[in-house]
């Protein structure tokens, strides 16, 4: 029903048990979740195509990746992949390596292969917290440091599907967050699994009040910057604006002011114009 789904052949039996235990509570029968990205894994016999740095020093997560409007092709420590979008079809080499380990190296690939699907799907994959509360699932956003986790860690109500990733899907009668297996640092309490109808769009202000107010066009230039894998690929195919706009077109955003360590669902509740 989603539409985004993937599947791996060739997997080395170690991996294979690690990413059934990380990923089960989201496995269906690939002909009720729309015709999934099929990756061909394979093993290369040797160790690293990145050679990494933060044995010695710190660095950050190196990732190379390309986009040519149909290919999308991904490089890092230990992975090696491209798939087609639309023919939904790729290949995955994995090295060897003890520095980055495999499951690690994997997840993000499989990041990035959510967000290509979900664009494509009519969707995005947003760098944002998601939470349901009574029903309906708010997303809150916002750059590194901009109080994600922070949120996420301060909500005594409802259920937290993310503080770092959400998948969102166009639907004939809304925007639906879905649950799914990338909830960051956020470990409290069962995965989410499901969909639910997205009430708001709220981009983070660390603040010393905590209140709402009205977004704007910032909202959505900020929200088109918190969309990994597909923002660096903008500048050469910008027709990916339009499509992201079109996903949430409908949906109110604001901004939320909220103070740490103080409840901010009552300012969500009175809403901006209090």
């Amino acid at each position: 029903a989603l539409g985004v789904a993937i599947e791996m052949e060739g997997l080395p039996e170690s991996l294979l048990a690690a990413m059934r235990l990380r990923y089960g509570p989201w496995l269906h029968d690939p002909g009720g979740a729309g015709r999934p990205l099929r990756l061909a894994v394979v093993e290369a016999p040797f160790d690293y195509f990145v050679p990494p740095a933060f044995a010695s020093r710190w660095e950050t997560y190196r990732v190379l990746t390309d986009y040519d409007g149909a290919t999308f092709r991904f490089l890092s420590y230990r992975l090696a992949a491209w798939f087609h979008v639309g023919r939904r079809e790729g290949r995955v080499v994995l090295a060897r390596g003890e520095l980055d380990p495999a499951p690690r190296a994997m997840e993000n690939l499989l990041r990035s292969a959510v967000a290509w699907l979900a664009i494509e799907a009519d969707g995005l994959f947003l760098h944002g917290a998601s939470i349901v509360r009574q029903g309906a699932c708010r997303l809150f956003y916002g750059p590194s440091g901009a109080g994600k986790s922070t949120l996420a860690a301060l909500s005594r109500e409802g259920r937290v599907i993310s503080d770092d990733l959400t998948l969102l899907l166009r639907r004939p009668d809304g925007l639906v967050a879905a649950g799914g297996p990338f909830r960051g640092t956020y470990g409290e309490g069962d995965p989410v699994v499901g969909t639910f109808p997205v009430a708001g769009l709220y981009r983070l202000r660390k603040d010393e009040k905590t209140y709402v107010r009205r977004g704007d066009a910032g909202c959505f230039a900020d929200l088109i910057a918190n969309l990994p894998w597909i923002v660096d690929q903008l500048p050469r195919h910008p027709h990916l604006f339009d499509r992201a706009r079109g996903v949430v077109a409908g949906v109110p955003t604001y901004y939320l002011h909220f103070q740490k360590d103080r409840n901010f669902w009552p300012a969500i509740d009175r809403g901006p114009d209090a």
